[in-house]
């Protein structure tokens, strides 16, 4: 069930986070020193359920093909900050999903919810209070039929990512849940992979089985580090983002070096050695 509100443990550490843990993706401590940067990743084992005991010694990462120093890996406990779009031609086939989803990803970030009418309208912005991400629940019920428009959901993820990033969202996520899916041949594409990879945002994706995904809503996940998921509705879909809560709640985050005066590179291998286990990382990450 969903809280009213938060404690105040999970309210001083959110303000931490948002307020004096300003890290984008790199931290750069002085001009000559080394450049640090982080990376949040998921592991699953063969039966998907999620791995919790990973260290620095099962792992390697490659930037630009070349193998970097990791400094840490540990569990993620910075809270996440999650922005949820919802394409549904208003037909309301993911409130009851969105409820399960919030209710076992709730006491670990912070939540905005959109809906697509086409265009997006925000009905709750960042908040991890209980009665209003309820009230926002409330309105993604049927609607009146929408005219679905396969460019709008590309432009809710490209602004959702803009704003993680002005937001400097340590833990950005982006959720879509929609019936439509995009506009395959979309000359938007190109910018909203852009904006997805400078805001370091993972983007999840649960869609309608049959479904053909385009470039954002296909490879974005990919690119980014998030989920991809079929979904023939009902039942399937609340189980679906359930699990997904569970995984994003379970995240690592790893922290690598660079060696002084290399610059840095979009391109990232997360590999590990041991067998059975399943990493969902960023292939590309910011360079600037």
């Amino acid at each position: 069930m969903i809280r009213a509100r938060m404690t105040p443990l999970w309210l001083a550490a959110l303000t931490l986070t948002w307020s004096g843990h300003i890290a984008a993706r790199t931290e750069t401590p002085s001009p000559a020193a080394e450049v640090v940067r982080t990376v949040y990743f998921s592991a699953l084992d063969a039966s998907g359920a999620v791995v919790t005991d990973l260290t620095a010694a099962d792992l390697s990462v490659k930037e630009g093909g070349k193998d970097r120093a990791i400094a840490a890996v540990q569990p993620a406990t910075a809270p996440m900050q999650v922005a949820i779009l919802i394409d549904d031609a208003g037909i309301g086939a993911f409130q009851s999903a969105a409820a399960q989803f919030l209710q076992v990803a709730q006491r670990h970030g912070v939540f905005a919810i959109s809906v697509l009418n086409p265009q997006p309208a925000k009905l709750v912005n960042y908040t991890a209070d209980g009665e209003a991400l309820k009230t926002a629940l409330g309105q993604l019920g049927q609607r009146g039929r929408v005219q679905p428009d396969g460019e709008q959901i590309i432009d809710a993820v490209s602004d959702a990512a803009k704003e993680l990033q002005r937001l400097k969202a340590p833990r950005p996520v982006i959720l879509v849940l929609t019936t439509n899916g995009e506009t395959l041949q979309s000359t938007m594409a190109d910018a909203a992979l852009s904006a997805l990879k400078a805001s370091g945002a993972s983007l999840n994706v649960l869609y309608a089985a049959g479904l053909n995904l385009g470039r954002v809503l296909g490879d974005g996940p990919r690119q980014s580090g998030g989920f991809v998921t079929s979904t023939s509705g009902g039942t399937t879909s609340g189980a679906a983002l359930a699990k997904l809560a569970d995984t994003l709640a379970h995240q690592y985050v790893l922290t690598y070096t660079l060696p002084d005066g290399v610059k840095m590179n979009e391109k990232l291998q997360l590999t590990t050695t041991r067998k059975g286990v399943t990493l969902t990382a960023p292939n590309r990450i910011p360079d600037k």
